[in-house]
């Protein structure tokens, strides 16, 4: 997606190697590859694919997401967004990584009563999406409570140079 394409192109002109683990091709992935990257296309639900993508991994930028699908069911969103985050957490404990980075969403906050808000504001979802990304947070702050180092951000609408879609 726009995110990860964005975050792979930094990566590699700061210099560091990257896998990047995509659910299909698309009319980026070869713009990717081109620049160095490692792209494995799979799912995180798929346990065994993970564990082979996680091979000398020192950092994991967890930004895959079931979003706006069409004709799935609401557990689609449960299986990748909450059990596929346990799995790529599960295989980044076994390869002892240094740093796990969880990308959830400010939509867990769904509507601010009392604006502004912060991290503190009440969890008030407004749709199933948002729901299953915060339902994986818990799942990141248990490996954290187990001494990983994670981090879970809730960036808001995500938009810059090369966005086809929101702001043009």
């Amino acid at each position: 997606g726009f995110t990860g394409k964005a975050l792979v192109k930094r990566l590699i002109d700061e210099g560091h190697e990257v896998i990047s683990l995509d659910y299909k091709e698309g009319l980026k992935t070869e713009e990717i590859r081109g620049w160095g990257a490692e792209v494995v296309i799979g799912s995180v639900t798929d346990a065994e694919l993970v564990e082979s993508c996680m091979q000398g991994v020192e950092v994991v930028h967890h930004l895959a997401a079931a979003f706006r699908e069409l004709d799935v069911p609401n557990s689609y969103y449960d299986e990748v967004n909450v059990e596929g985050t346990r799995i790529t957490l599960q295989a980044a404990e076994r390869h002892q990584v240094k740093k796990f980075i969880y990308c959830s969403t400010c939509g867990v906050h769904g509507n601010i009563d009392d604006p502004p808000g912060d991290e503190l504001a009440p969890i008030q979802p407004n749709d199933y999406y948002q729901q299953t990304k915060y339902d994986a947070e818990p799942v990141v702050n248990e490996f954290c409570a187990r001494g990983m180092d994670t981090v879970i951000l809730r960036p808001a609408a995500i938009y810059g140079p090369g966005d086809p879609e929101r702001f043009q």
